[in-house]
This record gives structure tokens, C-alpha cells and sequence, in this order.
């Protein structure tokens, strides 16, 4: 199981009034360690006002950067985003674990394709780093961004894409839709939608002749966006997302699994062993109680996790024996829940005995 390093923070900038980008100093002994892959994110740990908070970021640095450099836009209400970006300064210390995420793909110099990114708010924070990547490496590849935000004022990256937009002219269009200011093109008004994205494919996307589709954002534009990609003809294995914040009906869900779990198997106890970091531990769990994450943690552990919602994969683990349900998913492709692996802060066992290993995910 990889573990947490010590990185100092190199550099804390405004990006726009409510988001940083922080710069990591990575020493040349863990150049290889984190070592990522466009798309990926950092999660970090920190005390904060008396209490241990992990959080992951997205990556937005191109994989040919010298630089680390993730963008963190504070939330009402977020720990760790409200500590970023009111005190965290260039010298401080975080626990960041090495880079992490399937929200990617494999670069090719002799790939001739067309990609499509979709991004809202600070959905952008991955996908710009996909945009970089992509241009930097494709030479042949031709790039579509269709980012969406409220106002001018609240676009991440926003000099950086002109930048990107004017040495890549002939490969690289950007544009740009906004929510909450008007614009003189009407069709650049408004959010991204199903209804939207049918607009702009008549006058400017080719979805047909897009060979990889990149979401990111609030799940409501994911769902909505590939719905319509798939309603379009574009196969499922095209179309690659990133969510950003699992939905309020997502409270629903989880209670109404738990009820079904506490009226079929109520009361009843399964032992459950942790493989991690080389290591066996076993402990007693309710079917219908904690998830396994956190039932670890209280059995001593420390294991890797960020959102707790399903949403990060940062706590994903092996089945190797036994069964568990899990309550969401937002993150797990199919084949790798055909390989048995599970998001523990989600999983719950149901058989009477379950073994997970968190190292075979690392």
C-alpha cells in the first residue's frame, strides 16, 4: 500500500477570487514516486483546527512540466479548501499520497484523433491538465475544450487557455459558455446540458468524428451530457468522466440500502481482515453498521481515503474472499468491479467472512 510523503509547498497563487493553485517542491529522490499521469489527482493530509483532514485535488500541471501543481476552489463550508486558501503558504508542510486516478489515457506521438473536454467550474482542474498533455504530446491530435462557468470573473485558467488557444491555433478550441453573464452569441449562454450540447453540435462540435470524450464537473452535467453523447451513437467506451461532488439524492440512496441491509441481515456479525502495507488484521463488523473503511480505522489503521462519497477511489481495495455491497459508485468501471475491487468507504459485508486487500489496488 503506498503511503503518505512529506512534500513542501512550494508556492500558494490566486487563480481567481475563490481558488489557489499550490506548487509542490519535490525532491529529486521522489521525482519517480510522483511521477503522474494527466487526468490524475494528489490526496493531502493535514491537522487542521485540532482535527486530521484528507482531501484530493486534481493535477493541473502538463506531464512534461517540471512542476507539481494542483488547484484547490474553496467550498462553503470545506475544511481543508477553507485552510488552503486562506493560510496556506509556500514553506508550510502537507502529507500528500502519490498520484492517483483513472481519468486518463494513453498518449501516442502517432495518434491522429479528436478529443472533446467538458468541463464546469473547477472541473477544469483535470481536464486542463489532459488539454496540456495532449497538445504537448500529440503533435497530430486535435483538441475541443467546452468549458463552462458563471462569469468571466470565475473562469480557472482562463489566461493560461488564451495562451494554450493561440500557440496551438490550428489545434485547439476553446469555448467558453456562460451561466449568469450574458454574451452577445446566444448559443454561448446558458449551462451545459443535453439541450446545449445538441445546439453546438449543429454549428460547432463534430461529436461523429470525436474519437475520446473528457467530462468534469457536477454530476447533474455528466449525467445530463453523456446521456446525450449516448443517445448520439457515441459508444460508452468513448466517453470517460470525472465527478465533482456526489449529488444530494445520493444521502437517499445510502439510507434506503442501509434500511434493506438492516431488514435482511440485522444483527448479524461478519469477521472482516484488512491486508495492508504487508500486514493482516481482523476485526468484527456488522452487516448492517459502519462501512469497512471506517470500521478499519477503528480497529487501528491508517488507510487511504479523501471523500467518503464514492466519488475519489482513493480507498479502493481487493476483494479476495467474501462478498459486500456497496451503497455508491461513482468511479469503479465495470471491469474493475469484475476484478472484485471495491470502494470501502462504501463497502459493507454480507457474507460471513471477508478478506480486502488494499495493497493489490496500489
Amino acid at each position: 500500500m503506498v503511503a503518505f510523503q512529506r512534500l513542501t509547498v512550494a508556492a500558494v497563487l490566486k487563480e481567481t477570487a475563490n481558488a489557489v493553485c499550490v506548487t509542490f517542491d519535490v525532491p529529486a529522490a521522489m521525482k519517480d514516486t510522483f511521477r503522474f499521469s494527466h487526468g490524475q489527482y494528489l490526496t493531502l493530509k493535514s491537522i487542521i483546527d485540532g482535527v486530521e483532514v484528507q482531501r484530493s485535488y486534481s493535477i493541473c500541471s502538463c506531464v512534461d512540466d517540471p512542476e507539481l501543481r494542483i488547484a484547490i476552489k474553496h467550498v462553503e463550508g470545506g475544511a481543508f479548501s477553507t485552510y488552503a486558501n486562506e493560510s496556506l503558504c509556500a514553506g508550510d508542510v502537507l502529507d500528500v499520497l502519490p498520484p492517483a486516478g483513472t481519468f486518463t489515457c494513453e498518449l501516442n506521438p502517432e495518434n491522429e484523433k479528436s478529443y472533446l473536454c467538458i468541463a464546469a467550474g473547477s472541473g477544469i482542474t483535470p481536464i486542463v491538465s489532459i488539454v496540456k498533455s495532449i497538445l504537448a504530446r500529440e503533435p497530430k491530435s486535435e483538441v475541443t475544450l467546452l468549458y463552462g462557468n458563471q462569469r468571466v470573473a470565475s473562469i480557472m485558467f482562463r489566461e493560461e487557455l488564451e495562451q494554450l488557444k493561440n500557440r496551438y491555433m490550428s489545434r485547439f478550441q476553446l469555448i467558453h459558455i456562460l451561466s449568469r453573464e450574458v454574451r452577445d452569441i446566444e448559443i454561448l449562454n446558458g449551462r451545459i446540458d443535453n439541450k446545449k450540447g445538441g445546439e453546438l453540435s449543429q454549428r460547432l462540435l463534430d461529436l461523429q468524428g470525436t474519437d475520446e470524450f473528457f467530462l468534469c464537473g457536477p454530476e447533474g452535467m455528466i449525467s445530463e451530457v453523456s446521456r446525450g453523447l449516448r443517445a448520439s451513437g457515441i459508444n460508452e467506451s468513448r466517453i470517460h468522466y470525472e465527478l465533482f461532488g456526489a449529488s444530494a439524492d445520493d444521502a437517499a440512496v445510502v439510507v434506503e440500502k442501509h434500511h434493506a441491509r438492516a431488514r435482511r441481515l440485522g444483527g448479524k456479525m461478519c469477521s472482516v481482515t484488512v491486508k495492508a502495507d504487508g500486514r493482516e488484521t481482523e476485526f468484527e463488523l456488522s452487516a448492517d453498521g459502519e462501512n469497512i473503511l471506517d470500521g478499519a480505522m477503528d480497529a487501528g489503521l491508517d488507510l487511504p481515503f479523501a471523500c467518503k462519497g464514492g466519488v475519489c477511489a482513493t480507498c479502493k481495495a481487493k476483494i479476495l474472499e467474501g462478498q459486500v455491497e456497496m451503497d455508491l459508485n461513482h468511479v469503479l468501471d465495470q471491469r474493475e468491479l469484475d476484478d472484485g475491487y471495491v470502494l470501502t468507504c462504501q463497502a459493507h459485508p454480507v457474507s460471513d467472512k471477508v478478506v480486502i486487500d488494499f495493497d493489490a489496488a496500489r
